[in-house]
């Protein structure tokens, strides 16, 4: 389906617009790590990204067990929990398949996503999330 969306009008003022500014959100760097690492309890920590809901940045967030079919194939991720977050898209906007608009609603959500990702990577950053836990620290 991806695919067929790149070859579809890959070039509607639509999508360009919401590609370039989906690229502008993966470009932007993350803030630096704190100086300090913080204990909170997890129940805590995951308490604490409702503020990324109440904020607009996602409409859900979470902490799962880490499912390995959840990863691309050859691909993995070492920790045993992860951090998920929920983007709703609009459902007018997709009900206009096979239309550009509605192409360039997935990817306005899919930027969304990756938005609330950095948001809540520099935060955990920021608030001395202990990095030393992660593999290779």
């Amino acid at each position: 389906m991806q695919r067929w969306f790149y070859t579809v009008q890959p070039d509607a003022p639509a999508l360009l617009a919401e590609r370039a500014a989906r690229q502008a959100i993966l470009e932007a760097p993350l803030p630096e790590v704190a100086a300090e690492e913080v204990t909170r309890a997890p129940e805590d920590w995951t308490a604490l990204l409702d503020g990324f809901v109440e904020a607009g940045l996602c409409e859900k967030t979470g902490v799962a067990e880490m499912q390995t079919e959840w990863c691309y194939e050859g691909r993995s991720v070492p920790q045993s929990r992860v951090i998920m977050l929920g983007v709703q898209h609009d459902y007018a906007r997709l009900s206009q398949a096979p239309e550009v608009e509605a192409g360039a609603e997935v990817i306005r959500q899919y930027g969304r996503a990756a938005h609330a990702a950095k948001q809540v990577a520099g935060w955990l950053r920021q608030e001395g999330w202990p990095l030393s836990r992660l593999p290779g620290r």
